[in-house]
């Protein structure tokens, strides 16, 4: 039964964490055309995309062609989150006539469709309808391999392209050891952060040809196709697409949801436990009143006491108690029990193990109090920095208002006095939005016992006039 619930826990938490999957594929090379959606004049073949046809023997003068991942990419949403992107692709571009024509370039767009008379110089990005439009609704890095207008730099170069033809950003690539329509492979990366995008090609692949500020989301709808398009004139070029790959953050989905998925997950885990733990006590209790004809001595019992004096220190120091260092509350110290508060503070910690990407810290005799995660994070909370201790690996990618929450949060189900920390019901509701975190004091709180919690009671004693009161039956909050 256990078993059982504990898989129906881990597979209720999957589902949540399978909705946030990132939008990514990835094609070392292309044997046929499945997951990607092609023009009339776009194909599969020898192994590489075909943006435009590549007939032997057969005319391929003016042509246009486009070639896309079969799924659109939802690249922003109407609170104002940008998604974020990275897609690296090896091009080969050969030469047909003595110079080349016309270029090849990597697209978003809401269209799949081939813009009529988009070939020659048109790269098949726009036609001189939609040409500086904002219908056009399309964003290009372009690899130009002809000199069609005033306004290009050279016939070598790589621009970018927004609505029109006519780039914003050009670099010519010969500085760069690049040559676009040799037939040598050319790997080009392209990074977009939801503020910049950034174009690398290979020589020097650390280093950026050129980083330009946009915000995508002002010329391109939500969703957008990510590919290919391409063209050639009476000047021809083969435009082909060796490998390709793409990783995108998916944001159809609240990113709240993440920390949802995962931290319910656990909050089931840590109720499981308690339930486990409870039927075993229960279980245990129904044995001994069956053996009640067989108490051991006074003695013994004092021996086999949690509290009882190991290796020459009284129950006032010994720490000798199961539980894991760096998540164990400060009274466990004290009394050697599990309540319903010490699994919130444990809770607490995981909550900021998981937000600061970063373990625990360990627990001692010596420093049981301020060795941890915890003391560190309330530190930067009473300097007001505590979005400090966000996860580095986020580069800073996430909403401010949302992880000083989360964390804030954390420091409340680790308060020192169990009395404080919030319930599991208030944790959720945090999580999901519907209540704000509760209020934590600037300074951390000192740690002093007694401070009974609530699943304290005066029953079932077992140290009969000492500070410490014993236990009742579990109770949930």
């Amino acid at each position: 039964m256990v078993n059982f619930l504990l898989l129906a826990s881990l597979l209720w938490a999957a589902s949540f964490t399978q909705v946030i999957n990132c939008f990514d594929f990835n094609f070392s090379n292309f044997t046929d055309q499945n997951g990607l959606l092609f023009s009339l004049n776009s194909t599969v073949y020898l192994g590489a995309i075909q943006v435009t046809r590549d007939v032997r023997g057969a005319s391929i003068a003016n042509t246009s062609g486009r070639a896309f991942y079969r799924s659109s990419f939802r690249l922003w949403k109407k609170k104002g989150v940008p998604a974020v992107f990275n897609s690296s692709f090896k091009l080969n571009i050969q030469n047909q006539t003595v110079t080349a024509g016309e270029g090849l370039a990597f697209i978003l767009t809401d269209d799949t469709n081939v813009p009529e008379n988009s070939d020659g110089q048109w790269l098949s990005i726009v036609n001189a309808t939609t040409n500086g439009t904002s219908q056009a609704n399309i964003v290009a890095i372009e690899f130009d391999t002809r000199k069609s207008y005033s306004q290009d730099i050279d016939d070598n170069h790589v621009g970018l392209d927004i609505n029109s033809i006519y780039s914003i950003k050009q670099v010519p690539l010969s500085s760069y050891g690049v040559n676009l329509a040799t037939g040598t492979d050319v790997i080009v990366r392209v990074q977009y952060d939801g503020k910049n995008i950034t174009v690398f090609v290979r020589q020097n692949p650390e280093i950026p040809v050129f980083s330009e500020p946009i915000d995508l989301s002002a010329y391109l709808p939500q969703k957008v196709y990510v590919g290919f398009a391409a063209s050639t004139s009476i000047y021809t070029q083969l435009n082909c697409v060796k490998s390709w790959n793409f990783y995108g953050s998916d944001i159809d989905e609240d990113p709240r949801l993440f920390w949802v998925g995962i931290l319910v997950a656990a909050v089931v885990l840590v109720l499981l436990s308690s339930g486990v733990a409870f039927y075993l006590y229960r279980k245990r209790r129904y044995k001994n009143e069956q053996l009640e004809d067989t108490y051991p001595s006074i003695e013994d019992q004092i021996n086999n006491s949690a509290l009882a004096p190991r290796n020459q220190k009284t129950h006032h120091s010994t720490k000798e108690i199961a539980g894991t260092p760096g998540y164990m509350a400060p009274e466990t110290f004290l009394t050697g029990r599990a309540t319903i508060e010490t699994d919130v503070y444990a809770f607490g910690v995981l909550i900021l193990e998981v937000a600061c990407g970063r373990k625990p810290g360990n627990q001692n005799e010596q420093n049981d109090y301020n060795n941890s995660i915890v003391h560190c994070l309330w530190e930067l909370y009473r300097k007001r920095q505590i979005l400090g201790a966000a996860d580095s690996r986020l580069e800073g990618k996430f909403s401010e208002e949302e992880m000083e929450c989360v964390l804030t949060l954390g420091l409340a189900c680790c308060h020192p006095n169990p009395h404080l920390r919030p319930s599991m019901k208030l944790v959720l509701q945090v999580l999901s939005g519907e209540a704000p975190p509760p209020q934590v004091p600037i300074e951390r709180p000192s740690f002093v016992w007694p401070a009974m919690p609530p699943s304290f009671s005066g029953s079932d004693y077992s140290l009969t006039g000492s500070q410490l009161t014993p236990f009742s039956d579990i109770t949930g909050r």
